[in-house]
């Protein structure tokens, strides 16, 4: 079964950090760094960790084929993220009720 899923991901990271990371991960979707922590947060409400090492919390959307977010998720630990089962699950329940 086809479900059309497009992946992205961005970090805070440096491009340099992000692109070993992409090498060890072997994936195929483009991940993106150096992203403004303070201005993601303001813009997003995604949470922000400020001190000598300010960062992004665990964060993540699935956008519907119009660009709306779908779903989100905001984690401040390190459980809470989304996975390639519920995004799959998620499309297909969409899919489903759009059907009607």
């Amino acid at each position: 079964m086809e479900l059309g899923i497009k992946v992205a991901a961005a970090s805070v990271d440096s491009v340099e950090s992000v692109a070993k990371l992409r090498e060890g991960l072997y994936v195929g979707f483009p991940i993106w760094g150096e992203l403004d922590a303070l201005a993601v947060s303001a813009d997003t409400g995604a949470p922000y960790q400020a001190g000598d090492r300010p960062f992004l919390h665990g964060t993540g959307w699935l956008l519907n084929p119009d660009g709306n977010i779908s779903q989100s998720l905001y984690s401040t630990g390190p459980i809470g993220r989304l996975t390639a089962s519920d995004i799959i699950r998620k499309v297909m329940f969409e899919e489903k009720m759009a059907a009607g």
